[in-house]
């Protein structure tokens, strides 16, 4: 291989490894680490740093995030797989790594079951309640939401199970139980991406008509069902914002901060009924980043010690 050859490989390899990164779909995962962190910790009694002092306790944390990551990605990949026509359609989509030739279907396909059986099997270490939970995020993605995109718009509340699921596979990790903290930990994340969906399929709307996707969006030239479903799923994130403090996982400053950020989201989605323009549902889309962040910020700064 000659100086030139190589030169151009070394520059395609760096090229190459973030279109597979790009099939993991970043916001998503990223949104998994964060949860499924969250979660974990707020599951942990007693002293957080007499806890990571031991090294078991260190191998059952990293299977946890590391494993529950994994098989997110290992869905999203395949996900990409079987929308790849769909995605070649749409202008947004239409240059990601499989329609846009870069990436292979069969080379996917077999990085999505690498990173699926690297994940399960990290997520082993754990419990086989988490393991289960983990399976059902990935089958409730891949197997039922993905499909029923293209024909109801209830994928919208079934693609909300596989992604509220790792922030209660978090709590569960640690105690081995699906209890009501774990049932409010999954409501918040399932309440939270109603709102932001709904605002993101407003403003790519032209693009999910051509690529044939049933979203709420498509044919509600007047936003009249968008809007209000925004508005009303901001109310119940809103409610359910207040559990963690109302089971004694955090306390007041939590509470506060919760009922402040849910309601910055309800007026912006109450905005967004009104007017319904695009920017307006830019608004929601961003404002629900904020409140996300903020929440889990303030479970982490005001958990109860027990």
């Amino acid at each position: 291989m000659n100086s030139t050859t190589s030169a151009i490989a070394m520059t395609q390899a760096p090229s190459l490894v973030r279109e597979y990164y790009e099939l993991t779909k970043p916001g998503i995962t990223q949104m998994v680490v964060l949860t499924t962190l969250t979660g974990y910790y707020l599951a942990i009694e007693g002293d957080v740093l007499s806890y990571a002092s031991s090294g078991h306790n260190w191998l059952h944390f990293l299977a946890t995030i590391v494993g529950t990551t994994l098989v997110s990605s290992g869905s999203c990949v395949l996900n990409h797989v079987l929308e790849r026509r769909n995605d070649a359609l749409m202008k947004r989509t239409a240059k990601r790594p499989i329609p846009a030739g870069v990436i292979s279907v069969s080379s996917a396909t077999w990085f999505s079951i690498i990173l699926t059986v690297v994940g399960l099997v990290m997520l082993s270490v754990t419990n086989w309640l988490t393991v289960g939970l983990a399976i059902g995020a990935w089958l409730s993605y891949v197997a039922v939401y993905t499909p029923l995109k293209q024909r109801t718009t209830l994928s919208l509340l079934i693609g909300g199970i596989p992604g509220a699921l790792p922030f209660a596979g978090g709590w569960t990790s640690v105690t081995g139980t699906f209890d009501w903290t774990a049932t409010a930990l999954f409501a918040i994340l399932f309440f939270w991406q109603m709102p932001h969906f709904l605002a993101l399929s407003w403003m790519y709307k032209s693009d999910y008509q051509e690529g044939g996707y049933a979203m709420h969006a498509v044919g509600d030239n007047a936003a009249q069902r968008v809007g209000m479903q925004t508005l009303l799923y901001s109310a119940m994130l809103l409610a359910t914002l207040l559990a963690p403090s109302l089971l004694g996982i955090t306390g007041m400053v939590y509470a506060i901060g919760a009922v402040a950020l849910g309601s910055w989201l309800l007026i912006e989605s109450e905005l967004f009924r009104r007017t319904t323009q695009p920017r307006s549902a830019r608004r929601v889309l961003l404002t629900s980043y904020a409140v996300l962040m903020g929440a889990l910020l303030l479970m982490v700064i005001d958990k109860v010690t027990v």
